[in-house]
């Protein structure tokens, strides 16, 4: 049914439950996962030294590529192919203009995420990606 799966990550137990509907999902028509982590930097440009902001990137690189692996293994045991990424902008854009670009036919994104874990759904992150995404979006 979906064999083009873009999930996007945060590292939050919420996106771990979407990157296994992902999988799932990606694993019912011998599908491919895309795990997708959006480094959101915020106002750092402009109020941090250019040291502090390569240092905040590293840092948030690091992180990103560790989520981003933990998806392409379980993907790996579920015999899924599964490509990673690492994006810097805004992250309902970004994870949209994602999904277009790589033709994925479903986003599967965790309720709430790290950055906003107490707010309704509607306002999230996730409720940005469905206003901004040309394609269907699956939340968990």
């Amino acid at each position: 049914m979906y064999e083009n799966v873009l999930v996007a990550t945060d590292g939050s137990d919420r996106a771990d439950r979407a990157a296994d509907h992902a999988v799932e999902l990606a694993s019912q028509s011998d599908g491919r996962v895309h795990a997708l982590y959006v480094m959101d930097m915020g106002d750092v440009d402009y109020v941090s030294t250019p040291s502090d902001i390569e240092e905040t990137r590293s840092r948030l690189e690091s992180k990103g590529r560790e989520y981003v692996t933990d998806i392409d293994k379980q993907a790996a045991e579920a015999g899924i192919d599964c490509t990673t990424a690492i994006e810097s902008g805004i992250p309902e854009e970004t994870i949209a203009e994602y999904a277009k670009e790589h033709d994925n036919d479903l986003i599967v994104l965790g309720k709430r995420g790290r950055s906003d874990p107490d707010k309704p759904a509607f306002g999230s992150i996730t409720g940005r990606v469905i206003g901004h995404a040309d394609v269907p979006v699956h939340s968990v």
